[in-house]
């Protein structure tokens, strides 16, 4: 158990020992990092990783605190955090790459794949759909007293399809006509639903004759070059993936990491890094790079209301959320994630072409840090700015001597503020062939 102010000082001092060259150069704020670091406080969340895109560059991108507390492991842009309900977004893009091809309509009923009949009690003429799961209005509900039991540490040990069967199927053991359903016909009501979302989960795993987390791999994340993200803890080196905290009594204190068979709703885990391109894939119409996930005609749709009559926001997957800025507000499409020690945020401006992501290992709200980050995000411009790496076609050579005549352009503190040459303080040097030099000058 650890006291925060101690180890937001802490984090300051070592961030700088792990920040990428891309940290120290890109739009650094020390306005920003200092409200940052002051709502941390306030919200209590012990690390927290953000990054701005805007057209298809990378224009600022930080990391504050820690990653994990007892082994003084600062945040950085390699983090893995659990992304908890953002992973809907990718639940959601699986699904409609299935429409795309022809595979499925978003309208058809969901009994036409399944394994079981699945009728929500009352109404047994009452198809479900795709686009009903997609917008919580299936009339599913969550039966949390069961889904408590779907958790285990690191991953689940109860597949998705056993899962499925367990809660819809008639004769499953956590079936409830009363507990898992709506008194009301699917279409007619709006009840946000993480198990609805894990059964449209299952159904791309049904349609695509594959695992969802095999499928989402292949079709998702290795045409983003998102080679940091998984749905299973089992994927990952351990020690990149930040612990999850809960604030008791003025401490911090870690939860074990965990997951939950119902993964589609919630399981995924990334980084900032690979976030960042999934953001500028939606901002540039399903294209990154020379891959698309998705046409400009399904983004759209995605990110256009469906059922106003019984949510004023909810898209298809995707919502609308209001953010602040210069004294006025505007409704952004993304979604927010909240877990045990987990909250995080997506944001994406389609008009202005900026993407923002916010990934923390505390239960606070980091919707006023979001403001922030945005309000931000409408100054720059990408003139200072760096593509994702994998779409880099030429690199330096680091095995090469420096420039000769490179030139010392300025020297920077933890926070990103130009300064002179001091003793006992990090700092960095930054060059104009590009290159940064960390130094700490002991008296």
């Amino acid at each position: 158990m650890y006291k925060i102010a101690t180890y937001l000082l802490l984090s300051c001092f070592m961030l700088l020992f792990s920040m990428e060259l891309l940290h120290c150069q890109i739009n650094p704020n020390p306005l920003l990092d200092e409200f940052i670091i002051q709502e941390m406080d306030i919200e209590r969340m012990p690390g927290l990783s953000a990054v701005i895109v805007k057209d298809d560059k990378i224009v600022w991108m930080n990391s504050y605190g820690f990653a994990d507390i007892e082994n003084m492991i600062p945040a950085t842009d390699t983090s893995v955090y659990l992304l908890a309900s953002i992973s809907k977004l990718f639940t959601g893009t699986a699904v409609m790459q299935l429409a795309e091809n022809n595979l499925i309509n978003l309208d058809d009923g969901i009994n036409n794949y399944l394994p079981w009949t699945l009728q929500i009690p009352g109404f047994p003429s009452n198809e479900l759909t795709y686009r009903q799961l997609m917008t919580h209005t299936s009339s599913i509900q969550d039966n949390y007293a069961v889904m408590e039991n779907y958790y285990d540490y690191p991953d689940p040990t109860i597949s998705l399809e056993d899962c499925m069967a367990r809660y819809f199927s008639t004769t499953g053991m956590d079936y409830s006509a009363n507990d898992n359903f709506l008194a009301m016909a699917p279409g007619t009501a709006y009840e946000y639903s993480n198990i609805a979302t894990a059964l449209n989960g299952y159904l791309v795993e049904l349609v695509s004759e594959m695992p969802f987390d095999q499928y989402c791999k292949e079709n998702i994340f290795e045409k983003l070059c998102m080679l940091k993200t998984s749905w299973f803890f089992r994927d990952f080196d351990s020690t990149h993936v930040v612990r999850p905290y809960q604030y008791q009594a003025g401490n911090y204190v870690p939860y074990p990491n965990y997951g939950f068979a119902d993964y589609p709703s919630g399981q995924l885990r990334s980084n900032i890094s690979d976030m960042a391109n999934f953001m500028i894939a939606i901002i540039n119409e399903g294209h990154f790079g020379t891959d698309t996930i998705l046409s400009a005609a399904s983004i759209n749709q995605m990110l256009t209301l469906q059922v106003p009559d019984l949510d004023a926001y909810q898209g298809l997957n995707w919502y609308q959320e209001e953010l602040y800025h210069n004294n006025s507000s505007i409704l952004l499409w993304g979604h927010n994630g909240g877990e045990l020690g987990v909250s995080t945020d997506l944001y994406i401006d389609k008009e202005n072409k900026i993407g923002i992501c916010v990934l923390t290992n505390g239960e606070g709200d980091a919707l006023s840090i979001c403001d922030e980050i945005y309000t931000y995000a409408l100054s720059l411009n990408t003139n200072n700015s760096a593509s994702p790496s994998c779409l880099i076609t030429s690199s330096i050579d680091n095995s090469l001597p420096l420039a000769k005549d490179r030139t010392l352009i300025k020297i920077i503190d933890i926070l990103g503020r130009e300064t002179n040459e001091q003793k006992n303080t990090p700092l960095v040097k930054l060059y104009s062939d590009g290159s940064a030099e960390r130094i700490f000058i002991f008296e």
